[in-house]
């Protein structure tokens, strides 16, 4: 049907443009800058109410999406995030800055509309799929335009990053979102690998676990601690659960997939590291932290976090979703000249579970938990199923939860955006599951 095939068609455009977009700009000839953030909130915001659209157009002429639409909307969970959608509203009365709330208002009603089409469509395993390959093949491009980097710089891509820090990132302009966005579509990779060696579909297997193995490496030259620590436990944590479960059932084949494409990665990996000076300082610079923990509280993140912590203690509902960046400065009673100048001033917790607290207080952080709490439970019940590759789906929103610990990674618009996407993957799959009574 015609309508099917627009429906596709958006989402497709939805899951594979916005990553790719950016605005360069030119000055007497030489490319003097280039836009990366607004452009894919633009594309996002654009494409997200064409496909809604269409998706309220399509969704009368099915019944069995018409139920999942019900199911849906009298789901607690649902109700439970549009009551945190709500949450964020409220704060917005303390807000320094009113407009800065509304910026960030605007996308999460975008995401709540979203997540209710997303989860009625994504119950369907073809149209998840079909989801999964579309985010999958623009990381495709965008891993290939990184590493192609690595050889030579593109002039209409310039990085915004110091000398000494990583140039190659991509489409978008700085290492850590370049890593955050990466990471946050790597284990749907292995997620299609696997369920393609499940049905004999060897050559799709092959090049979906060599795409990630490729952005084993993207990702290490890419030089974000953060990542680095979220993709390794999160890897070691799916090996460890997985293979668990397979050795109890017998299921060799799929062990030794598995152990193959693990290992390969830590290769790759390991050798970026020891191969490049300028990785194996920033890989060096994350083990002190792991040797002792303490001294987080002393660097950049851990001031940032005890500031934020100040702005929840002084404001109950915090100081407005948005506003942390101009909040900041009246509330920076620890290292109040780190990074904070009359030059620089920094604009973000680099942690984004310390700017939901700096943003909404303690009431906000605890419902912000709750919603991920849930969807972790949602997801651990994929363990009860033998379809190995959705336990995948699980392990991606661990990963995202992982970089949420000391990055700014929903504090963007398009990480903020994935971050939800993936949510709202892992919340259709387990209600497709409570539907069919599995």
């Amino acid at each position: 049907m015609m309508i099917e095939r627009m429906l596709k068609f958006t989402l497709f455009l939805l899951l594979f443009c916005p990553p790719l977009v950016f605005v360069p700009g030119k000055w007497g000839g030489q490319w003097i800058f280039v836009n990366y953030r607004e452009p894919k909130l633009a594309a996002l915001q654009i494409l997200s109410w064409l496909f809604l659209t269409v998706f309220w157009w399509a969704i009368w002429s099915s019944s069995v999406r018409l139920e999942r639409l019900r199911q849906v909307l009298r789901d607690r969970f649902s109700w439970f995030f549009g009551f945190f959608f709500l949450y964020l509203c409220w704060t917005a009365r303390n807000s320094f800055v009113l407009d800065a709330s509304f910026y960030e208002l605007f996308q999460y009603f975008t995401i709540l509309n979203l997540f209710v089409a997303l989860s009625v469509l994504w119950q369907d395993e073809e149209m998840l799929l079909f989801s999964i390959k579309s985010v999958c093949s623009a990381f495709a491009v965008v891993t290939a335009i990184g590493l192609y980097q690595l050889w030579r710089p593109i002039p209409w891509l310039i990085s915004v990053a110091q000398k000494w820090q990583a140039q190659n990132a991509s489409t978008f302009g700085y290492k850590n979102p370049a890593a955050q966005a990466v990471l946050g579509q790597m284990f749907l990779l292995l997620a299609l690998a696997l369920r393609s060696a499940g049905r004999n579909r060897k050559l799709l297997s092959f090049i979906t676990a060599t795409a990630f193995l490729a952005e084993v490496f993207y990702l290490a030259t890419l030089q974000s601690r953060t990542c680095y620590f979220a993709f390794g436990v999160t890897l070691l944590f799916a090996v460890a659960l997985i293979l668990f479960r397979l050795v109890r059932r017998g299921d060799w084949r799929i062990v030794g997939i598995i152990l193959s494409v693990a290992v390969a990665a830590g290769i790759i990996f390991s050798l970026t590291v020891l191969k490049s000076p300028a990785v194996h300082k920033r890989f060096d610079m994350m083990m002190v932290y792991l040797k002792s923990p303490s001294r987080f509280l002393e660097s950049d993140r851990g001031i940032y976090l005890r500031n934020s912590i100040n702005m929840a203690e002084k404001n109950r509902f915090g100081v407005g979703i948005g506003n942390w960046e101009f909040a900041y400065p009246a509330y920076r009673k620890v290292g109040q000249d780190y990074f904070f100048t009359k030059w620089i001033q920094v604009r973000r917790a680099h942690g984004d579970y310390a700017q939901m607290l700096g943003e909404t207080g303690w009431i906000g952080l605890g419902i912000f938990l709750v919603v991920l709490g849930w969807i972790l439970y949602r997801g651990w019940t994929f363990l009860r199923l033998d379809e190995y590759w959705r336990y995948f789906l699980l392990f991606q929103f661990v990963a995202l939860m992982l970089i949420m610990l000391s990055d700014y990674s929903i504090e963007m618009p398009y990480h903020k955006f994935m971050f939800f996407t993936v949510m709202s993957m892992v919340n259709a799959a387990a209600l497709g599951m409570r539907s069919t009574g599995r």
